[in-house]
C-alpha cells in the first residue's frame, strides 16, 4: 500500500469550457503537466477522477471521453508526464440517456472512484491526495478518508477538510513537501530503534 494523487480533470489539469468532449476543446492549465511530471518523478502514482455527466445529458459519449483522455496523454507526454490511470463517472440521476440516467457511487462525491484507483493502484487512500476545483472533489476525499487540495481563485466556503493553493502546480509543491517531511522522520524513527534497544 502506497500514498498517490487523485487529481481532478476539469479545472484541475485542462481548462474547464464545459462539458469538454472533444480534443478540440482541450487546453491545457498552465504548469498542470510539468507538476504531474514532478509526481511521476517522485514515484507517486497520479489517477484521474472525473465526473462525466456530458455522457448522461447525451452531449458526448463514452467513446469522445475515451478520446478526451487518449489525447491528453499525449499532450501530457510532450511534458514527460504521464496518467497511471483515468477513471470516469458518465453517470447522473437527471441524465436523459437512459443506461447512464441513474445515480452512481462512482460520481464525486461519491467515493466510488477513489475506491477503484486504490483498488488498480495499491494506494492507501488515507495517506493519498485528492486535488480539485470543486467541492465534489473535496467531499470524494472526505469520504475515503484522503487528504484534499482545493485549487482555484476562492476557498470553498465552509470548508475545514482541504488545503486551498491557487493550481495543480502548487499543489504537487505541497504534496511533495509534505511526502519528503514524512519520509525524514520516518529515517529519524528506524535510526532511533536501535538507540532504545540497547538501553
Amino acid at each position: 500500500m502506497r500514498a498517490g494523487a487523485l487529481l481532478d480533470r476539469d479545472g484541475t489539469i485542462i481548462v474547464d469550457h464545459g462539458y469538454v468532449g472533444s480534443v478540440e476543446r482541450v487546453e491545457l492549465i498552465p504548469g498542470a503537466a510539468q507538476a504531474i511530471a514532478r509526481l511521476n518523478r517522485a514515484g507517486l502514482p497520479v489517477a484521474v477522477v472525473t465526473n462525466q455527466a456530458g455522457v448522461a445529458r447525451g452531449y458526448y459519449g463514452i467513446d469522445d471521453v475515451e478520446a478526451v483522455h487518449r489525447y491528453l496523454e499525449q499532450r501530457l507526454a510532450e511534458h514527460e508526464a504521464h496518467v497511471d490511470l483515468f477513471l470516469y463517472c458518465p453517470y447522473h440521476p437527471e441524465g436523459t440517456v437512459a443506461p447512464f440516467s441513474r445515480a452512481s457511487d462512482d460520481r464525486k462525491p461519491g467515493p466510488g472512484m477513489a475506491r477503484a484507483a486504490a483498488l488498480a493502484l495499491g494506494l492507501d487512500l488515507e495517506s493519498s491526495w485528492v486535488v480539485g476545483d470543486s467541492a465534489a472533489d473535496i467531499g470524494m476525499a472526505r469520504a475515503v478518508g484522503a487528504q484534499a487540495i482545493h485549487v482555484g481563485d476562492e476557498p470553498l466556503a465552509d470548508d475545514g477538510y482541504s488545503a486551498h493553493l491557487p493550481d495543480l502546480a502548487a499543489a504537487a509543491s505541497f504534496i511533495l513537501e509534505r511526502l519528503a517531511i514524512l519520509e525524514r522522520l520516518a529515517i529519524l524513527e528506524r535510526l532511533a530503534i536501535p538507540e532504545r534497544a540497547a538501553r
